[in-house]
């Protein structure tokens, strides 16, 4: 069945004006909200990006204050640095003396005994200034005369004086037949490399 129409033109094409600007305002008002979304996403970037900046900005601040305070720090431990190489550079590698006399002595035997000991050790003032962190490292000789009543005796000072951790190239010069005390005995000479000592300030001892 057909319906037909009995409004007048007018009212039929005001209905039809009404219609076209529902949807236009609809649109509009999508539009809108869709402006609104997109400003309030814009305000709030905004608002975290300044706050995010600001955050920054104060980290960098205190930052730059800790790295003031701590370059006093580094001046002092360059100045410490500084005379730890200066002391080093005029103490030198010098061995430690008590500790090596008495390596050595516990490295004699009871029926061994010494009639001489010649040691001489020089520090090396020409040491460069881009070898400071290693000191004065000297040179040294050591020698030494003794007698004992057999040479198993001799062998076995030997072999412990080779353990001493100042000597180097320790080796057995001459031996030879003697008597002593109306007894059959051995004269020996030795000589080794006395090595230098520890620096007088040592990075890795204070670092452990």
């Amino acid at each position: 069945m057909d319906y037909v129409s009995l409004l007048p033109p007018e009212i039929k094409q005001r209905r039809i004006e009404e219609q076209r600007q529902g949807k236009i305002l609809k649109i509009a008002a999508i539009v809108l909200v869709a402006l609104l979304v997109v400003y309030a996403f814009l305000l709030v970037s905004s608002f975290l990006t300044r706050n995010t900046l600001d955050s920054l900005r104060n980290e960098r601040e205190d930052l730059e204050q800790q790295a003031a305070a701590l370059q006093e720090y580094d001046d002092l431990y360059n100045e410490m640095q500084s005379a730890e190489d200066t002391l080093n550079r005029a103490m030198g590698n010098v061995p430690e003396w008590d500790r090596f006399l008495l390596d050595l002595g516990l490295a004699m035997n009871p029926e061994t005994a010494l009639t001489s000991l010649n040691i001489d050790y020089q520090i090396d003032d020409n040491e460069e200034d881009g070898n400071a962190e290693n000191g004065n490292a000297g040179s040294g000789s050591f020698s030494m005369q003794g007698w004992s009543y057999s040479h198993g005796n001799v062998s076995d000072m030997l072999e412990r004086a080779q353990k001493l951790e100042q000597l180097e190239n320790l080796r057995l010069r001459s031996s030879s037949p003697a008597t002593i005390n109306n007894r059959p005995a051995v004269e020996f000479s030795v000589d080794a490399v006395l090595l230098p000592g520890p620096l007088y300030f040592d990075p890795d001892e204070e670092g452990s």
